[in-house]
């Protein structure tokens, strides 16, 4: 009896040791040819690029750049067998400069035509105040947004909305009582958009609570248009577009012609990629700085969680999402619109397109591998295959024990009776 519980312990301690030793292990194992991949590309990054695609990108075989060509066409069999390509209206991947994929499944589009990329437009607008601030424009993020409409009476007023800064607005946190599918469009059909959104009540303090605003990044914009010596097309054109010669773009406006800070503008996805790569590379762009890099670090890091893309995404920063299973980081808009940057693979995503699909799994089982990338969820994979093996050897040795201490409570019960079968007493 005392042999088979301890027989028992031990294959309890062995499945214990299998599952902790193969987590750490395979753990071990991402980690560290990640490891090796991340130094390399970290080198990679480090130097300053071969060319700046100002007037074009320059194209290159993915192998030529580290990547899988066997798991690029791997995706476009899945595209295929999943029959989604004709929501996809772009897919784009730009390794160490150089364009090394690109696709236009849908043919609604090509490379030369503009697409709305809806939310994605929200980081031009943050990137805006943070060059403005930087150029003495803004004063900085604690600023109070009301300061910037003097002489102006909103309802609902009350302490909280006094104290909403532009950090709040950048974050998503501004405390305003806001349902994007509703109040974007009603704000969309009234005269004034900056009344609309500042009359709305407040339901928390600034600062504590998540909520999607598309109104605050329009107060953005305006903020912008009044602070910035032209407006804000202007100062976007000035900083962003020509310095990039991005010129094939176009930006909607309101009804007091301020640029809608949260959507509606218009950019070929090549031009997307070419604002993915400027912060690829800490806000410089041949050789000037268009973009401070301490905004670059600080605008992607999260500053709250948020779970998006099917649990992948964990963060939000200054309209940039963040995830957390890789240092990356990602515009994101309705329908797939994409600017992924990876700074650790030296790599940027475009995804434009016109429905929903599942372009995180492309990203995830396709693009991040094809550099070589194995995503750590792959570590909970094999703990879980390796966990579920473990309990079945402990569940099966735990039936085994039951039934043969079952069967010696019966031959127990027989000897207290007085002999066995036959006829032999028991020792």
């Amino acid at each position: 009896m005392k042999t088979l519980f301890k027989k028992g312990y031990i294959i309890f301690f062995i499945s214990i040791y299998i599952l902790f030793t193969s987590s750490v292990l395979s753990s071990f194992y991402v980690q560290s040819s990640n490891k090796v991949l991340l130094t390399n590309n970290l080198k990679l990054q480090e130097q300053a690029p071969d060319y700046w695609p100002t007037a074009g990108w320059r194209t290159s075989l993915p192998e030529t750049q580290g990547l899988s060509s066997q798991k690029l066409q791997e995706m476009e069999d899945y595209i295929a067998s999943e029959n989604i390509g004709g929501f996809i209206d772009s897919l784009l991947i730009v390794r160490n400069g150089y364009l090394v994929y690109e696709s236009y499944p849908s043919r609604i589009y090509d490379a030369n035509i503009r697409h709305h990329i809806f939310s994605c437009t929200k980081v031009f607008t943050s990137t805006l105040i943070g060059v403005a601030i930087e150029d003495g424009y803004i004063g900085g993020l604690n600023d109070y947004v009301l300061d910037y409409f003097p002489n102006r009476t909103f309802d609902n007023m009350d302490s909280r909305k006094e104290a909403i800064t532009i950090k709040d607005l950048l974050t998503m946190t501004s405390g305003i009582a806001w349902v994007d599918n509703v109040d974007y469009y009603q704000m969309a059909h009234s005269y004034n958009w900056v009344q609309y959104v500042l009359d709305q009540p407040m339901v928390h303090q600034p600062g504590e609570v998540w909520n999607y605003n598309s109104g605050g990044s329009h107060l953005l914009s305006a903020i912008l248009d009044k602070e910035t010596p032209n407006g804000t097309l202007d100062y976007a054109k000035t900083c962003i577009f020509d310095p990039l010669n991005i010129i094939a773009y176009s930006w909607n406006l309101d009804r007091q012609g301020i640029p809608n800070g949260g959507t509606l503008l218009h950019l070929t996805p090549r031009d997307m990629a070419k604002f993915g790569f400027l912060y690829l590379n800490n806000g410089t762009w041949d050789g000037t700085q268009l973009i401070p890099a301490s905004w670059i670090a600080e605008a992607s890091t999260s500053f709250i969680g948020v779970e998006f893309d099917q649990g992948h995404g964990s963060g939000y920063g200054y309209k940039w999402w963040t995830y957390n299973w890789l240092n990356a980081y990602t515009a994101r808009g309705s329908y797939e619109q994409y600017i992924v940057v990876v700074p650790d693979l030296n790599v940027v995503v475009v995804s434009t397109g016109n429905t929903d699909y599942q372009f995180i799994r492309l990203l995830v089982d396709f693009i991040l591998p094809s550099a070589g990338f194995t995503p750590l969820n792959l570590v909970l994979v094999i703990s879980l295959v390796v966990g579920t093996i473990s309990v079945s050897i402990v569940l099966g040795f735990t039936f085994l024990h039951f039934k043969k201490k079952r069967t010696i409570k019966k031959l127990r019960k027989e000897f207290f009776e007085g002999t066995d079968r036959n006829g032999e007493t028991f020792l």
